[in-house]
């Protein structure tokens, strides 16, 4: 289906506040590059991504910038400045995707966490692949911790199936038309606490389809210092 244009948005909008560090997770160097930047390269050279766009902290953006230009990443078409919240930097992206393109009937997006720098090839190739017959895909991988559920004086309330639970990993995919209009319709309501851009589709059409598709356990999120130690041990062993 090359007919498709796909984007990536990728967000760097974070702050770093778990991270133990003043400047975002996102900027921390493995080997002489950053985080953000094992990111990047990770769609920049996968074949059937079309364009990324950076929506950046705004405290970072110019620095963000220079990394991009540094590294001439051909399919970066605009680096912006993200939102208070994941979810309002996601929309932001996606409002520059609207602006962008005048035909939206055929977009794909893939939405990625910047601080997720160990993406393989094949974890895009399967989305995109269950992008074909899906208007929404998340990759997740099963838990193998025993999940509580706490009641409001922090007392064990219940105990979920642990074959049912799954970890949300990125990227996750969507037609552009249900995930923009998806956040246009939540917009009226509140300002996107969900933590994740499946969380909204579901908050709003609950009756739309999102398939859950194999992740990695090395699709790591960069969250606090040790894992940078892990990814580290990752690249070590390719």
């Amino acid at each position: 289906m090359k007919d498709r244009l796909v984007y990536a948005v990728i967000l760097s909008g974070g702050s770093g506040n778990r991270f133990g560090n003043d400047m975002p997770k996102q900027f921390a160097d493995v080997y002489g590059k950053t985080i953000l930047e094992y990111c990047i390269q990770n769609f920049n050279n996968h074949k059937s991504i079309d364009k990324i766009i950076i929506v950046s902290n705004p405290e970072h953006l110019q620095r963000t910038m220079q990394i991009a230009n540094a590294n001439k990443y051909k399919k970066i078409c605009a680096i912006v400045e993200g939102g208070a919240t994941r979810g309002e930097s996601s929309f932001i992206g996606l409002k520059e995707i609207f602006k962008a393109e005048e035909n939206h009937l055929q977009i794909k997006v893939l939405i990625q966490d910047a601080v997720r720098p160990n993406t393989k090839s094949t974890i895009i190739d399967r989305v995109l692949s269950a992008l074909e017959n899906n208007n929404a895909v998340s990759v997740a991988v099963p838990t193998t911790d025993t999940i509580y559920i706490a009641d409001e004086n922090n007392c064990l309330e219940a105990i979920p199936d642990r074959s049912k639970l799954y970890k949300a990993q990125t990227p996750q995919g969507f037609d552009f038309n249900l995930i923009y209009n998806s956040y246009l319709e939540l917009e009226k309501v509140n300002r996107f606490k969900q933590t994740d851009d499946c969380s909204i589709i579901h908050k709003v059409m609950p009756d739309e389809k999102i398939e859950i598709i194999e992740g990695d356990n090395n699709n790591i999120k960069i969250t606090f210092t040790e894992d940078l130690e892990h990814f580290r041990q990752i690249l070590k062993l390719k």
